[in-house]
């Protein structure tokens, strides 16, 4: 493969299945999500060929794409996002976001266009001539059940569930237009994108709507569809009142209360109590559902108990905590309540035993606790980092009364 700069067509006709998506009626095809099955040889090929495009794009991807990067993560990019809105915020300012619903990404990646920006990369030409035998002449068969389709032709598209794959996609939107201002800013992961502005009332709406139509006009040129029916804004403010809506195509996107970004809800107000609502109804949910494993009746030992909690439970309740942990106690708690009542399933205490004896003896850490944990780490590795998105995250004195309500202050010890 790599001597004859060839991929073998036999290695690139994948076997697809639809997967309904979750709540959608099964009579619409666009309900699906079609999953490629590769051959072992194809996966095998594909990682030996991630590890030269990887080589061959170190330092030559735009520092905003946190996708499938190495030791860039949704967390990191969340946090990127919020502190800006805080920041904000606490200078009276206010700030203005859009979430763009890019239409089947993968699927309808340009292939000429994306081995056009192989080259303007520098990518070296025999890798180039290698991915472009990958790209092209890709055929696929549907199975539904026991049936299988007859194959079809592929025109556009990365196969999603290939090893390559996102980091192709990465490669397509890396000339993403870049904000020509400081008070502008693209938040990224694969194809999850959010556009904001943060600044004065009056000035907010002129930045984000100056960006948007040079972003409009860059979707067009590549190809690439946004839904503009799903895309959602939210005005970050602390005012009743909000500006006319931006617009994209010339078309308005209107201000909605809250929206879900990379996992987590955010309100216009950044309280997360509408995030950690769902998380405890979630959570409550999943317990449900693993009640026979942790349930009075379960025969899986104490230990396995622990495992399962530490392992499914207590991650879904924590994920990106170090962005929300901050948030009001009386949110917290909730959280604090669920996994006392899990611990108490766990051991089926009785009634009469204080919750705080029970997590003693699980050796459980209450769950604010084990955010600030988390919190410490994650903040290391934010204080260390090379990338120069994460650089430029606000950065302020945790110890002044007026952040408290902000990430960093969990790594004070009195809090």
């Amino acid at each position: 493969m790599l001597k004859f700069n060839y991929f073998p067509n036999v290695w690139k006709s994948p076997i697809v299945v639809p997967i309904l998506k979750p709540g959608k009626l099964p009579y619409d095809p666009g309900n699906y999500r079609p999953i490629s099955l590769l051959s072992a040889l194809s996966k095998i090929a594909e990682s030996v060929l991630l590890k030269k495009i990887i080589e061959a794009t170190e330092g030559k991807l735009t520092p905003f794409q946190f996708g499938c990067r190495k030791q860039l993560s949704t967390v990191q990019q969340l946090l990127r996002l919020t502190e800006t809105v805080k920041e904000g915020m606490d200078e009276g300012w206010d700030t203005g976001a859009v979430f763009l619903d890019i239409a089947k990404a993968f699927d309808r990646v340009w292939t000429d266009g994306l081995l056009y920006k192989l080259i303007m990369m520098r990518i070296p030409g025999g890798l180039v001539r290698l991915m472009a035998t990958y790209l092209r002449g890709r055929r696929f068969a549907v199975r539904v059940g026991s049936d299988l389709s007859s194959e079809s032709a592929t025109d556009a598209g990365v196969a999603q569930e290939s090893k390559i794959g996102p980091i192709l996609f990465n490669i397509y939107v890396n000339d993403i237009p870049s904000p020509r201002n400081c008070q502008t800013l693209l938040c990224l992961f694969a194809d999850d994108t959010a556009v904001m502005s943060t600044g004065e009332s009056n000035k907010v709406m002129e930045d984000l709507n100056s960006y948007l139509e040079q972003l409009g006009k860059w979707l067009i040129m590549w190809k690439i569809k946004v839904n503009a029916d799903k895309c959602l804004a939210v005005y970050f403010t602390r005012r009743r009142k909000v500006p006319d809506p931006s617009k994209l195509y010339r078309r308005a996107i209107n201000w909605s209360k809250d929206t879900k970004y990379l996992g987590i809800t955010l309100d216009s107000r950044l309280t997360y109590d509408k995030h950690i609502t769902n998380v405890y109804k979630q959570t409550r949910s999943t317990k449900a559902r693993l009640y026979p494993l942790l349930g009075r009746n379960s025969k899986l030992s104490l230990q396995n108990k622990l495992l399962l909690y530490k392992t499914i439970l207590r991650p879904k309740m924590t994920y990106a905590s170090p962005v929300w942990g901050a948030a009001a106690h009386s949110h917290i708690q909730k959280l604090e309540a669920t996994q006392n009542i899990i611990a108490r399933q766990i051991i089926n205490a009785h009634w009469f035993i204080r919750n705080r004896y029970i997590l003693k003896d699980l050796r459980l850490s209450p769950v604010i606790s084990h955010i600030k944990n988390l919190v410490k780490k994650f903040f290391h590795s934010v204080d260390n980092h090379t990338n120069q998105a994460i650089k430029e995250i606000p950065t302020y004195d945790p110890s002044n009364p007026g952040k408290k309500k902000r990430p960093r202050a969990l790594l004070l010890s009195g809090n």
